[in-house]
């Protein structure tokens, strides 16, 4: 019998990347995560944190990163040949970067617009809008070598009282309360060829996308839940077991283990996703075989390389 006969609800969302990370290196100093994934609320605590020594910190923020810093999906965008089908790959790949956004690439005779939904409380998704826009128009220069101003950058958002600094970070017109978060591009700057334009790396790098994207699909519903949850523990140190976990989620072990195959999932499949997903992370971290054999919850080097060679290999 179910415990609870309804879903529970669980508000958390995540946002993928080195966000939260540079939050808190530019409040500490230091990193307190050893994982990749922030919820929501950890956000809204370190952005309070934050705003109270720069109320206008989504406009600076990426002047904290490091080239180590930047998503993914940012260095993919770099490898497109020109601006149009950077935008066009962001909106496209966006949802791995976050739980919280929705992106749209918006085009008509006079352009392209970028268009950003953040699901989440008033001052963090004013905040993620801001380091977005500031973050998409920093690349983009860099890539273009040119200092491309947006036609237009439309805001959700009421004019804050640091509105000043918007011109100063976008350098064109802005406009607050608007119908949604925008940044406008011109035709002729949609065409501008990218420095670091490579159709092979790019092909390449979007298999991957397109694969991380397809896995992020079959982690949805309860086995959203439930990797979120490994995820969690793998970060406390506990390897993950169903009995703990479904007790985490208010299930039965029988009934989650059925949840999961209605997914097309076992306990076991699920939970060598949710390492080979972090691996990918701590490798791209540069972190050596043996730290991240540890993270993973392995206690020697040779278990983790024989967990990892099933995780490559379909059942």
């Amino acid at each position: 019998m179910d415990r609870n006969s309804r879903e529970v609800a669980n508000p958390q969302r995540y946002h993928r990347g080195s966000l939260g990370q540079v939050l808190e290196r530019y409040l500490l100093g230091m990193r307190r995560h050893r994982e990749g994934d922030y919820s929501m609320v950890a956000l809204e605590e370190l952005l309070a944190e934050a705003q109270q020594h720069d109320p206008a910190i989504g406009l600076h923020l990426f002047g904290q990163f490091t080239i180590q810093d930047r998503h993914i999906l940012a260095l993919s965008a770099s490898y497109c040949a020109d601006l149009g089908e950077a935008l066009r790959l962001w909106a496209r790949y966006g949802r791995l970067a976050s739980d919280m956004d929705t992106l749209d690439c918006l085009e008509d005779e006079t352009g392209a617009a970028i268009e950003i939904m953040i699901d989440a409380p008033g001052d963090l998704a004013r905040f993620t809008v801001e380091h977005y826009f500031v973050m998409s128009l920093t690349v983009i220069r860099e890539v273009t070598g040119s200092p491309i101003t947006p036609l237009r950058v439309q805001f959700s958002h009421l004019r804050p009282a640091y509105h000043a600094q918007y011109v100063e970070a976008f350098g064109g017109p802005v406009e607050f309360g608007a119908g949604g978060n925008r940044l406008h591009f011109s035709t002729t700057d949609l065409a501008r060829p990218l420095l670091s334009r490579h159709a092979g790396m790019l092909e390449i790098i979007c298999q991957e996308l397109d694969r991380r994207l397809g896995r992020q699909r079959q982690l949805s519903g309860w086995a959203g839940k439930l990797a979120r949850n490994m995820r969690r523990a793998l970060a406390e140190g506990r390897v993950p077991g169903l009995e703990e976990q479904a007790a985490a989620l208010h299930q039965s072990a029988r009934t989650l283990r059925r949840r999961l195959e209605e997914q097309g999932l076992s306990f076991r499949q699920l939970l060598d996703l949710v390492r080979g997903e972090l691996e990918q992370h701590f490798e791209l971290q540069g972190l050596a075989a043996g730290e991240i054999a540890m993270r993973l919850g392995y206690g020697d080097l040779g278990a983790y390389q024989h967990a990892r060679r099933r995780w490559r290999e379909p059942e």
